[in-house]
């Protein structure tokens, strides 16, 4: 690291830190809020820009925010009042939206944000080292701890020092700590990723049996050296029950999941009931909506253990014959399939979906196309390709699904224009 420099901050960048202008070039500092004069520690150093974190607040802005959890390694905002917090990811939606799309912003109006509590998430997948369970210092491999963590809830942070503990009994290495827990935090699975020898796997299971209702233990080739209890949760949402294993991804913010799922559904009762396209349909949630709204639904998802656990998950709808699953990608599906939809949903990962696949999903959708994004720049990237298409926004939304990061999640609803 080279010697650090006072600088005021500008504004925020995209991806979470402060900007700067000098005549060192441009400057991205972490930890850094608009207005603030900081003292930074510079570890990178460009020849147009330089990377640096705050080493000192020296004139801190009126919406930094103290306390233990601002330490948290997991959550680059932790600093960050939660409502100035909530107006910035708006104006940098719109930025994104702007600089990447060339979209104009009038169309996507005041794009209300939904925040969330404390103690939202329901999935949390942790580093493990040196005897600790927790997130990777910024930039480095040491594990720093994430019992202030405000994103966990408080009772899942008190079974963290459980984990090292059957780490240390167990005396065999773990790398990775994956916790799935349902929204009342009533029952939890755990997975331990170990490189160490699977014969000592048996006495981490054991002692992770003591605290969790389900344990998976893998090898780091993904061997399942021990499995111990429930493989699955059921969580509840919007009355349907989804069962949900350790490493399948699912909506995780337990305060939000049900309103994302609601304003999807909502999407769909506004189109002419019909059949319905669920892209990365995982296990089922936007499924869910889409059948509320009154459609047909076909569910795409690649992962076999998303398709697994949306093949339970419809044994306990009563509309089951109503939802088709397909194990495919995509663009494998839309290659064997020509089916047009009333409505196409997608929820692709941050990757988004391209600009190909946008125009093709596009050239399906008969009414509307709900896009449900988790990364601004990917969405501004394939909005274009939609709307080439023939469709106009008609509505869009946050939900602080990251609350306490730069992240925000965002639902863009087009209909095909008239």
């Amino acid at each position: 690291m080279s010697a650090g420099r006072e600088v005021r901050v500008e504004k925020l960048a995209p991806t979470g830190e402060g900007v700067v202008r000098g005549n060192d070039g441009v400057g991205f500092v972490e930890g850094a809020l608009p207005g603030e004069l900081v003292a930074t520690t510079v570890y990178e150093v460009r020849k147009r820009f330089w990377r640096g974190r705050v080493r000192a607040v020296l004139e801190p802005s009126p919406d930094r925010v103290g306390g233990p959890h601002t330490g948290c390694a997991g959550c680059d905002w932790s600093h960050f009042g939660v409502a100035a917090a909530c107006d910035a990811k708006r104006e940098l939606f719109v930025e994104t939206m702007r600089r990447i799309g060339k979209l104009d912003p009038e169309p996507f109006g005041e794009l209300p944000i939904a925040a969330s509590a404390p103690g939202y998430r329901m999935r949390v997948r942790l580093h493990a080292g040196g005897g600790r369970v927790g997130y990777h210092a910024p930039g480095t491999h040491r594990v720093a701890p994430a019992g202030e963590c405000e994103a966990l809830a408080l009772a899942t942070r008190t079974l963290l020092p459980a984990i090292e503990g059957a780490m240390r009994a167990a005396n065999t290495p773990v790398t990775e700590v994956a916790i799935l827990e349902n929204p009342g935090g009533e029952r939890r699975l755990v997975r331990a990723t170990t490189p160490g020898d699977p014969r000592f796997a048996a006495a981490l299971g054991e002692k992770l049996s003591e605290t969790f209702q389900g344990v998976r233990v893998l090898g780091a080739d993904g061997s399942v050296f021990v499995a111990r209890g429930d493989g699955s949760l059921d969580i509840e949402v919007a009355g349907r029950p989804f069962s949900v294993s350790v490493d399948t991804f699912f909506q995780g913010n337990r305060s939000l999941v049900g309103a994302l799922s609601e304003a999807v559904s909502e999407e769909a009762r506004s189109a002419p009931a019909g059949e319905a396209l669920d892209v990365f349909g995982g296990v089922g949630l936007f499924a869910a909506a889409l059948l509320d709204g009154g459609h047909r639904t076909v569910s795409v998802e690649a992962d076999r253990s998303a398709v697994d656990d949306a093949l339970r998950t419809r044994e306990a709808w009563k509309d089951r014959d109503r939802w088709e699953i397909a194990h495919a990608t995509a663009a494998a599906f839309l290659e064997e399939d020509d089916r047009r939809f009333d409505v196409v949903v997608a929820d692709p990962p941050r990757a988004g979906l391209g600009t190909a696949l946008s125009s093709d999903l596009a050239r399906r959708a008969r009414s509307r196309f709900v896009y449900v994004s988790c990364d601004p720049a990917t969405l501004a990237r394939d909005l274009p390709a939609i709307l080439a298409e023939g469709f106009a926004i008609r509505t869009a939304r946050l939900f602080d699904l990251f609350a306490f990061t730069h992240r925000v999640e965002a639902l863009v609803a087009l209909e095909r224009a008239a």
